[in-house]
């Protein structure tokens, strides 16, 4: 009897770590998929919107930039810090408008090869966007943000994010925050690009950008004072 007892217990002990098929272990912990992924960039362009997405993700953690460019908007250009939770992205947002620096909560489902701009529960103190109730995160509006080309030039700078090279400032600029943007008036065509212009920081020097050119234009400073010209 003390032989049968211990044949039990043995059976039972040996059924209660595996299912029915008997190849798989009930205390086997499942852990959560971990994700890491190079640099890359997804962008929504839409006629004169444009929504800029540049990220890195290392073990589920998500750094990078996000710009908000809407035609007749202010435009928002910032940072993001946060995390992939499965295939949906958390993040802290902080960013410039108008010299006014901000800060609010951003949230992206991953499709493939797409980000969607989920929107949830309004904060009714702040007026921020609160996604402590995830159940309540709608992925339905309009931004959807595909992969794009991330290439940068042989100085860092991103054509993709409005960023060019100076040579006055020697450095990567944004174009539509740091330059002057010269229309064409004398073509019918208003949607051609337009030039840009860039003066040093003592005024001696202005770099000019056209469509055109491959490489800008240096002008050099004038006349005298209250009669300038470059």
């Amino acid at each position: 009897m003390l032989y049968a007892a211990v044949a039990v217990i043995l059976l039972l002990s040996c059924n209660s770590n595996t299912t029915q098929s008997g190849t798989v272990q009930k205390n086997t912990v499942i852990k959560p998929v971990t994700v890491t992924e190079p640099a890359a960039c997804y962008a929504m362009i839409t006629g004169k919107d444009k929504v800029l997405l540049h990220i890195t993700i290392t073990e589920n953690k998500v750094t990078g930039d996000l710009i908000y460019s809407f035609f007749e908007k202010d435009k928002n250009t910032g940072t993001i810090n946060g995390e992939m939770n499965g295939d949906t992205l958390f993040a802290g947002y902080k960013f410039r408008s108008e010299g006014k620096e901000s800060y609010r909560q951003v949230v992206f489902l991953k499709n493939g090869s797409e980000f969607r701009e989920g929107y949830g529960n309004v904060n009714i103190t702040t007026g921020q966007p609160d996604f402590t109730d995830k159940a309540a995160i709608k992925f339905e509006g309009n931004v959807v943000l595909k992969k794009a080309d991330c290439k940068k030039d042989g100085h860092g700078c991103m054509a993709l994010f409005g960023t060019a090279w100076s040579v006055i400032k020697n450095n990567c600029v944004d174009l539509s925050t740091a330059a002057i943007q010269l229309n064409p008036i004398e073509l019918k065509d208003k949607s051609k690009t337009p030039a840009f212009l860039i003066f040093s920081d003592n005024n001696l020097k202005a770099e000019l950008y056209l469509p055109e050119n491959s490489a800008t234009i240096i002008l050099e400073r004038k006349c005298k004072e209250g009669n300038f010209t470059w």
